[in-house]
């Protein structure tokens, strides 16, 4: 008898290169900042790219989108935190200030955050372009441990993963300890997240043999939908404001930018995932969502939210979106 259900796995990624993870775009800044963690959303659209281009010789607009709804039916993606091998550096508000770690936002800085300055050359004069110049910040790759020794920066998180017993399927799907296998093809071995590729940023590797942090609050269970978050503990993602909560951190304005909104996928409910991850069969239909012709052109509809590492002061119950922020539900058994 086939049984369809979630299966959740816990991962942790060697950043190869520097990591930039931008924040909404503003105009009057010269500073890019970078976060201090990598949403939900970035592996969403870093996984779409790999499985569409696994698919397609030449991948048009279309095809990524195709691809990317089916991602959003069959995948949940944490957000994932710096990880040195002993240290989950976790955002939360405490009376001191916000601490990564346990250490303060100083000190995190310092042993992890670096930052380049650019400026646009004008091809005629070869000299640089009026108010082109500025500064990008990014997460160092490597870092110096306490005894000056330099390791590598990692990343943990965890994924969320709907199997489908149907052994009529076209699509074989494999979970081990070394990636996720589609059709035999590891689709998270290596992954670009982020921004400034252009600059080499954003190239992550599976750390195999790497255990898993113990000490990492990511408790949750097997099923998305079914989350607890308890009083006073620091949230591990963006959870949509809800004005009736009291708490202890911020509030941001929080969006995404790519080539097209993928909420706009969302057409119907996707609670349980369906639908072949790589399914050629043409089903785009006329409601998904028209894509721009470069990166950053579509904004997806800002909304407020709680930043990670604000505590609560009252038990919630939510689901995890398809982008790794949180939802809440009004009761436990509330439907997704």
């Amino acid at each position: 008898m086939s049984e369809n259900r979630w299966k959740k796995e816990n991962f942790v990624f060697r950043l190869k290169s520097p990591l930039h993870i931008g924040y909404m775009p503003f105009k009057g800044s010269v500073v890019s900042p970078t976060r201090y963690y990598v949403p939900g959303r970035n592996f969403w659209g870093a996984v779409t790219k790999i499985v569409t281009e696994s698919q397609y010789k030449k991948p048009e607009g279309k095809n990524y989108r195709k691809i990317g709804k089916r991602i959003i039916e069959n995948f949940r993606f944490s957000y994932f935190y710096l990880y040195d091998g002993q240290v989950v550096y976790f955002p939360r508000y405490t009376d001191q200030g916000i601490k990564y770690g346990g250490i303060t936002k100083a000190e995190f800085e310092h042993r992890f955050i670096g930052s380049i300055v650019s400026t646009e050359i004008e091809d005629k004069t070869r000299t640089a372009k009026d108010k082109s110049l500025h500064e990008i910040e990014f997460i160092n790759n490597q870092f110096r441990d306490k005894n000056g020794n330099i390791k590598p920066v990692m990343i943990a998180g965890c994924i969320w993963i709907w199997i489908k017993e149907d052994a009529k399927s076209e699509i074989k799907l494999k979970i081990k300890e070394d990636g996720i296998f589609v059709n035999g093809s590891n689709i998270i071995s290596e992954l670009i997240l982020g921004g400034e590729s252009k600059y080499g940023f954003g190239h992550v590797q599976l750390a195999s043999g790497v255990e898993f942090p113990k000490t990492a609050p990511f408790k949750w269970g097997d099923i998305p939908e079914k989350i607890e978050i308890k009083q006073r503990e620091p949230l591990v993602a963006h959870l949509k404001y809800n004005k009736n909560i009291k708490f202890e951190g911020d509030i941001e304005l929080f969006t995404g930018i790519g080539f097209y909104d993928p909420k706009k996928l969302q057409d119907k409910d996707t609670t349980e995932g369906n639908g072949n991850i790589c399914s050629n069969n043409s089903s785009d239909g006329k409601k998904e969502s028209e894509g721009a012709e470069k990166p950053g052109r579509i904004i997806s509809k800002p909304e407020f939210y709680f930043s990670p590492g604000t505590v609560l002061e009252k038990d919630i119950n939510c689901k995890l979106n398809w982008d790794g922020t949180l939802e809440e539900c009004y009761n436990a058994n509330a439907p997704h």
